[in-house]
């Protein structure tokens, strides 16, 4: 199984604030479906909840604390590995897709075998940050550049 994050990140790092991009959508959102479609995303619950249903043509995995809670359409995972396993059994490829402690979580674990990142030229206020990387361990292998921001393909060395 390849598991691949997908984030989209300030200059300073933000990924989010109060539960939602901290910048107007940045054209990035065709390249993200495309990427996606097809395949299982992971996702934190409140990365799901801004997001607000499931996205079609994909399963969704939402990782929560809470084990009662549901939302029709999706799977529920109590933790990273359940997710994990569960994305398995459905398919080869699956997108880790938020948030912060997802992200974290994932590349702590080492779980990770490569980072599609939408850098996106600006600094906004936020209270989610992709987490410290060493990037030395993580090549780029493509680059698309667009007006205000680039997308960037790693792939762990």
């Amino acid at each position: 199984m390849n598991v691949t994050i997908v984030v989209a990140i300030g200059d300073n790092g933000v990924i989010g604030r109060d539960g939602q991009l901290p910048w107007p959508p940045t054209g990035d959102l065709s390249h993200f479906k495309a990427l996606t479609m097809g395949h299982p995303m992971v996702m934190g619950r409140t990365t799901f909840e801004s997001i607000g249903r499931p996205l079609p043509g994909r399963t969704s995995i939402v990782l929560t604390r809470d084990a009662g809670w549901t939302s029709e359409g999706v799977e529920v995972a109590g933790d990273l590995a359940t997710a994990l396993a569960t994305a398995a059994s459905l398919d080869d490829e699956v997108f880790l897709i938020g948030g912060a402690q997802v992200y974290a979580e994932a590349i702590e674990a080492d779980v990770v075998d490569r980072m599609v990142v939408t850098h996106v030229h600006q600094s906004p206020e936020g209270d989610a940050w992709f987490p410290d990387v060493d990037w030395h361990g993580w090549p780029e292998t493509s680059r698309e550049t667009h007006d205000g921001f680039d997308i960037v393909t790693y792939d762990r060395a």
